[in-house]
């Protein structure tokens, strides 16, 4: 980290963007469950972990990592809609304020339903309904992104309810990985996708939210996006280093 790139930082105006910061936010949320699912349940895994536990812990997570999927998802929307409402009036039909607080987003987005999200394919209608082209960010979320989100949720919700619907569903999307036999999604979760790679499907998964939400800043916070990656072909060490920075000097909660 050279105190050029460091002064560059301090001069972006997007870095104290409320967007940005939840951005950044949710992907340092990511990081560090993935860092404490890899570093300490499964390296302890028939330990203090029996396979079993392990096996619930995964399953509980795939919970939580669709609640704060939905949660970053809400605050994203906010934060293109409210700046701009002509594409949801246009939508309704209706003559809004071309700019709202974000409790009046709230309340038109809960009244239409809009926060009920079914999973990305869903959240990216959603975005094409109610926000303009140039202030939707959920476009550039990556097919490989979002068809991983939307099988991760066929597994969320046979976790969530275990009926026979969902876990119909299920069996459908295991097809999708080779996987013909019926297992818990705990299992299914914690197998490799190859064996010969060292990675887990859990990782496999959780890495697409993080994509998406990295192909989000890319669109709707482009300089601090670059920051990142300056002129590095692909995703490297050097990225991630930036990357680490940002999150160590990211607040609790957006400015």
């Amino acid at each position: 980290m050279t105190e050029a790139e460091l002064d560059e930082l301090k001069n972006i105006e997007e870095f104290n963007s409320i967007g940005y910061q939840y951005t950044i936010m949710y992907m340092a949320r990511i990081h560090s469950q993935a860092e404490f699912l890899f570093a300490k349940v499964l390296a302890l895994r028939g330990k203090v972990y029996s396979n079993y536990e392990a096996s619930e812990i995964i399953e509980a997570f795939t919970i939580k990592t669709i609640c704060d999927w939905e949660w970053y998802a809400e605050k994203i929307i906010c934060e293109c809609l409210k700046t701009d409402t002509s594409q949801l009036s246009q939508q309704l039909e209706l003559n809004l304020p071309k700019t709202i607080s974000n409790d009046e987003c709230v309340a038109y987005l809960n009244g239409l339903g809009y926060f009920d999200l079914k999973n990305a394919s869903n959240l990216k209608s959603i975005g094409k309904k109610i926000l303009t082209e140039k202030k939707n960010p959920f476009q550039n979320i990556s097919s490989e992104a979002r068809n991983h989100i939307d099988d991760f949720y066929s597994l969320r919700n046979y976790v969530a309810h275990k009926s026979s619907k969902s876990k119909r569903t299920l069996v459908k999307t295991y097809s999708k990985y080779n996987q013909n036999e019926f297992v818990e999604v705990g299992d299914f979760l914690l197998s490799k996708a190859e064996e010969s790679k060292n990675n887990i499907r859990f990782q496999d998964f959780g890495g697409s939210f993080w994509l998406a939400s990295f192909n989000i800043m890319e669109f709707a916070y482009p300089k601090m996006y670059k920051w990142i990656v300056q002129d590095e072909k692909i995703y490297n060490d050097k990225c991630h280093l930036r990357f680490h920075y940002l999150m160590e000097i990211s607040p609790n909660k957006p400015k």
